[in-house]
């Protein structure tokens, strides 16, 4: 083989086309590495016209790391407790994927002490039209701040609260139960992140997130507001409109990313995810804040 080839999604590199490589993804050393090397450099890769077995799928997101299992495991495919999957496809009359994942500008697991590193979508079958992915380049978003903005947001920390927000971004689902709550805890993310593989920094704000520590609990969801609004300016995103066999690996850690909406009643959309665990955002180092 000679290598996989790279072809750049938007202009200023954010996001490329992996070719050259089999629809399986069964990698020998040199082209795996020079993929893993294209992702941390691209922040998302696209692949076309795979044809990947789930356990294909697993295996190769396995040798970037050690693998997330969602829990609860309701959608987790069967036999599979690696693949999420998203959707609305139905076996026997039983709904197999989360329907609606992912409306709203987020990074998986933010809400989470431990976000997750990575994930792999595999569009299994997919609508003609409509349910498109946008994806946010929150590295240059960062660059892009106003330097006053990164001096009040240098060494800050974010709230993120699952148990504040289930309702808001998963109104189709059940309220979480007491346990449920206990369980996922609210947790602080530092607003500037440092990429523990590439060095650089990343805004880390999204969905999820309701309070910045020394600020005013008003004032903070309004900075967060104009925050999460600055990253989704459409010089920062890339829109990912489905084919059959595509599948996209994103950067949990220095992108952002948002389901848009199709027809559910006249197609049918599967997904099947496999996600990296991760570890504690590591907090950039930036100019101090303004006394």
């Amino acid at each position: 083989m000679t290598g996989p080839r790279l072809h750049l999604i938007t202009p200023r590199g954010f996001g490329a086309e992996v070719s050259g490589v089999p629809p399986t993804l069964e990698l020998d050393s040199a082209t795996f590495r020079a993929v893993e090397d294209a992702w941390y450099r691209h922040s998302i890769l696209v692949f076309r016209e795979l044809s990947m077995t789930p356990e294909q799928h697993i295996a190769f997101t396995r040798r970037l790391g050690p693998l997330h299992i969602m829990v609860p495991p309701d959608f987790n495919l069967e036999g599979h407790p690696e693949v999420f999957v998203v959707g609305n496809a139905e076996e026997g009359g039983k709904a197999i994927g989360l329907r609606r994942a992912g409306m709203g500008f987020h990074s998986d697991g933010e809400d989470k002490a431990i976000p997750n590193a990575g994930s792999f979508l595999h569009g299994v079958q997919v609508p003609p039209e409509g349910g498109d992915t946008l994806f946010a380049d929150m590295y240059a978003a960062w660059d892009a701040l106003p330097e006053s903005t990164k001096t009040q947001l240098a060494g800050r920390r974010a709230r993120f609260s699952r148990v504040q927000l289930h309702h808001v971004h998963y109104p189709h689902l059940p309220a979480l139960t007491e346990e449920q709550k206990r369980e996922r805890p609210d947790v602080w993310h530092p607003i500037a992140r440092r990429h523990p593989r590439t060095g650089r920094t990343a805004l880390y704000i999204g969905r999820w997130a309701v309070e910045i520590e020394g600020i005013p609990r008003e004032e903070g969801r309004e900075l967060i507001a104009s925050l999460c609004a600055f990253a989704q300016r459409p010089d920062f995103v890339y829109r990912h409109r489905w084919l059959p066999g595509d599948a996209v690996l994103w950067d949990n850690r220095c992108t952002q990313h948002c389901a848009t909406p199709f027809d559910e009643e006249r197609y049918t959309r599967r997904m099947h995810r496999t996600t990296l665990e991760g570890e504690a955002p590591l907090l950039a180092e930036t100019a101090p804040r303004a006394v």
